[in-house]
């Protein structure tokens, strides 16, 4: 669906900082917006098809859906895209991670029945007399399993810590992302105003 010709905006009308906005491109969306406007994206979706741009400023709504603008929009998302590439890298690390961690807990849960068994074999012991000897080997199998499980969990422990350094990364690349894409929008959703290429909806 395209749009007729716009009067561009008056003059000093394009300035106010834009911070809700929706990129659509077939399946996919991008953006940042709240709750309120969710209930137009569907009606906006059947209207203007599936590749078309939203973004409220000085609290009206515009759409772009000039081919031109929605190119350099989505170009302007690349940080963003590279930067969920690495999250994924990130979180496909974490769950290896926490399986991991699952395996020495189910270990670990091991050696807890273990000990209990070797608490009541002590308090029989303690009670009716019998074979302490036997009750010390089974404590020392127990704790033999039990350093082998904090063995493990060391490993774990400094492979989360990797993960958490690669968080790190992410988190600083999404920082510069965020800025760098907030600033190109803005250019971008003022430069469409001008040129009469986003078009105010009601």
């Amino acid at each position: 669906m395209a749009f007729p010709p716009q009067a561009p905006p008056a003059a000093g009308r394009n300035s106010a900082r834009i911070t809700r906005y929706l990129i659509v491109s077939g399946d996919s969306s991008s953006g940042s917006w709240d709750s309120r406007d969710e209930p137009r994206f569907a009606e906006w979706r059947a209207k203007y098809g599936s590749r078309y741009a939203w973004f409220r400023q000085d609290g009206r709504d515009y759409i772009i859906n000039d081919d031109g603008t929605l190119d350099q929009l989505r170009d302007a998302m690349a940080p963003q895209r590279e930067v969920n590439r690495r999250q994924d890298g990130v979180n496909r690390h974490q769950d290896f991670v926490n399986r991991q961690q699952e395996r020495v807990n189910r270990q670990q849960d091991d050696v807890n029945r273990a000990q209990d068994n070797v608490n009541r074999q002590q308090n029989l012991v303690n009670r009716e007399g019998g074979e302490q000897a036997r009750v010390n080997q089974l404590q020392s199998e127990v704790n033999g399993k039990q350093r082998a499980v904090n063995a493990e969990q060391d490993k774990v422990n400094r492979e989360q810590a990797i993960v958490n350094k690669e968080q790190d990364v992410v988190n600083q690349m999404q920082t510069r992302a965020s800025a760098e894409i907030e600033k190109a929008l803005q250019a971008l959703f003022d430069s469409a105003r001008r040129q009469g290429l986003a078009h105010e909806v009601h």
